[in-house]
């Protein structure tokens, strides 16, 4: 008899354990291994696109708009799967959509998932510049199962074509008044600049250089001024650059002539993989 009771009340203590454990999910808002706003979510599929050619096993971070207060959201590893268009997470810990947000991505992926991650956007060196891809999904709901990510590049580019005077060569130019180096707020892409650097290429008889920039609002009223200077065999050339625009994803050309001394800069189409900026504008050499 004391033998059935102990397991009766063994029975007992079991079920009330599950009861327990069931309330304790409901008061936390748990699902599937993440926190939610409000007891419900829906697994996010993801699609992406980009001016690139996607390889399987290309990885990108994606992070909800409020990850940085939930970290179930933030720097989730996704991989390109064999059709070179969709994308899985990595680590079985996939985002939730769990209420009214934004979807943010990028690639390469940096850091570890699930971390929130130092993205660096640094141009100072153009032979090592890494060319970040950002993509942005807005308007993202519970009832929204599958995103896709429309990716382009982080950087704006710019060729400069240059002609100088006959007899002269150009073997180096330095480019003032421009930030280059930024970090970028993983969950809103925002940029923070730092303070503006020389950026010095060199090189024997340039006749073309292309440059990539982190876009930014230029002035001619800036401290330190937007220009370039252009050092030659024979003396140097300085063009203010204070019209040029630089936009995410923009390819542009720079005609830079500065035969007698006297030159101009014409922005035109860019013909590249990039998208054209419309910039335009004339940039009289010093």
């Amino acid at each position: 008899m004391k033998h059935r009771i102990y397991q009766i009340f063994a029975a007992g203590m079991v079920c009330y354990a599950m009861a327990a454990a069931l309330t304790a999910c409901s008061n936390d808002d748990y699902l599937g291994g993440h926190y939610t706003t409000d007891g419900a979510g829906v697994v996010l599929n993801v699609t992406a696109q980009t001016d690139k050619a996607w390889s399987e096993g290309d990885v990108i971070g994606i992070a909800a708009g409020y990850g940085q207060n939930d970290g179930t959201a933030r720097n989730r590893e996704y991989v390109c799967q064999a059709d070179a268009s969709s994308f899985k997470n990595k680590s079985g810990f996939p985002i939730y959509v769990k209420g009214n947000t934004c979807i943010v991505a990028y690639y390469p992926f940096v850091g570890t998932d699930g971390a929130e991650p130092t993205i660096t956007l640094n141009t100072l060196n153009q032979d090592e510049v890494t060319d970040y891809y950002f993509a942005k999904a807005e308007g993202v709901t519970r009832q929204t199962s599958q995103v896709n990510l429309a990716f382009k590049h982080a950087l704006a580019e710019v060729t400069l074509k240059i002609t100088a005077p006959s007899g002269e060569s150009i073997n180096s130019c330095r480019l003032s008044g421009f930030a280059q180096k930024a970090t970028v707020n993983p969950y809103t892409l925002a940029k923070t600049l730092d303070a503006p650097e020389d950026l010095v290429v060199k090189g024997a008889d340039m006749k073309s250089v292309t440059l990539k920039l982190i876009p930014q609002a230029l002035s001619a009223d800036d401290a330190v001024k937007p220009q370039l200077v252009l050092i030659g065999s024979i003396r140097s050339y300085t063009i203010d650059m204070s019209k040029l625009q630089l936009e995410a994803g923009s390819s542009q050309e720079a005609i830079v002539n500065v035969t007698d001394g006297i030159g101009t800069v014409d922005f035109v189409p860019g013909d590249s993989k990039w998208e054209d900026s419309g910039a335009g504008g004339d940039v009289k050499a010093q």
